[in-house]
């Protein structure tokens, strides 16, 4: 199917019945993840060095993992959104997908000095620069867990992920506090904005496959209220993490609390709905859609039956340099993938 993507946008498994589901390099009977799938899927194949994608909702994170390479969805306005379908979202920065964090270094560089979104003032840019990078070492940063929050991650991934502690010199356990309203949160204000984005969709309703037009008509049920209280509950969100990385300097977690799902075969014809799966996928992610923040995936390990495991930093504002340069140091202390292709 080339290099395609989950219809519209509107979906976490890459499943697409309109014009073909790509398919998880590492087994084809899996979901790649969404909504960047194709995308993911050709890095990881070695079709192309890098891609570019968005990511409201962990569209870039999660085929990243899934599909074993890395993925950055950077600071909220870091990279400008001009030209793609999301213009005017608060929660969908555009990011970079990678076979390695160097290559994600370098693509993000590029872009990050010549793309600023003009729709935004963004004060700290100027700080944005890699020329830090291998500055300092892992012992000397302090990485942040939240070990409830990870307690409810898939077997097979906690086993990956306490592998990845257990190199680690200087991890710390932290709080997150209203993780669940700030959960309704994103979603309110991310489906909210699609639908503002997507008022041609519209105009083009008896193309959509039965699951998008479901999705989108649940969509356009967000009230005003609703966007108002979650944007407050933004504001909440983003005061706490201020304080939580005066005591941290970086969060570390899984990427995905579940695994690549099976694709069956009705899926093909007409596209699939799994609410569950939807908010397992998206456990960790949706913060730092929610706030803005720098997060990147990288590939942890494997299932025992081979399927990747994404590990996930995330960092204040603007700190791109200090994510990179830790998921850069935290990579070579990891096995190489099984699939792995030369850099840029």
């Amino acid at each position: 199917s080339g290099i395609n993507a989950e219809y519209g946008g509107m979906g976490i498994t890459g499943i697409n019945p309109n014009t073909g589901t790509p398919r998880n390099p590492y087994n084809d009977g899996k979901v790649t993840g969404g909504s960047s799938s194709g995308s993911a899927a050709a890095v990881a194949s070695g079709l192309i060095p890098f891609a570019i994608g968005t990511d409201g909702g962990g569209s870039i994170r999660i085929p990243s993992s899934f599909c074993g390479v890395c993925g950055l969805k950077p600071t909220f306005g870091l990279f400008s959104c001009v030209g793609s379908a999301i213009r005017k979202s608060t929660v969908t920065s555009a990011g970079v997908i990678a076979n390695n964090v160097a290559d994600v270094a370098l693509v993000t560089c590029l872009i990050a000095n010549h793309a600023l979104d003009p729709r935004f003032f963004c004060p700290s840019a100027d700080k944005v620069l890699l020329h830090g990078i291998s500055d300092k070492t892992l012992k000397d940063i302090t990485l942040g867990v939240y070990p409830e929050y990870v307690s409810y991650a898939d077997p097979q991934i906690k086993k990956v992920f306490s592998r990845i502690k257990e190199k680690l010199k200087n991890v710390r356990e932290i709080e997150l506090e209203e993780l669940y309203l700030s959960k309704t949160a994103h979603f309110n204000l991310l489906f909210a904005e699609t639908v503002h984005e997507r008022q041609i969709w519209n105009d083009q309703y008896k193309t959509l496959n039965p699951v998008t037009n479901i999705i989108y008509s649940v969509l356009t049920r967000s009230s005003l209220r609703q966007y108002m209280m979650s944007s407050a509950q933004k504001t909440r969100a983003m005061n706490m993490f201020k304080r939580v990385f005066k005591k941290v300097d970086l969060l570390i977690s899984p990427t995905t609390a579940c695994l690549p799902k099976d694709i069956l075969p009705s899926d093909l014809t007409y596209g699939v709905i799994d609410e569950e799966y939807a908010l397992w996928s998206v456990w960790f992610v949706f913060m730092a859609n929610l706030c803005g923040l720098p997060s990147i995936t990288l590939n942890a390990g494997y299932t025992e039956h081979g399927l990747p495991v994404g590990v996930m930093i995330t960092g204040p504002w603007w700190s791109e340099d200090l994510v990179l340069d830790t998921a850069r140091q935290l990579e070579t202390q990891l096995n190489k993938p099984s699939r792995f292709y030369s850099p840029i």
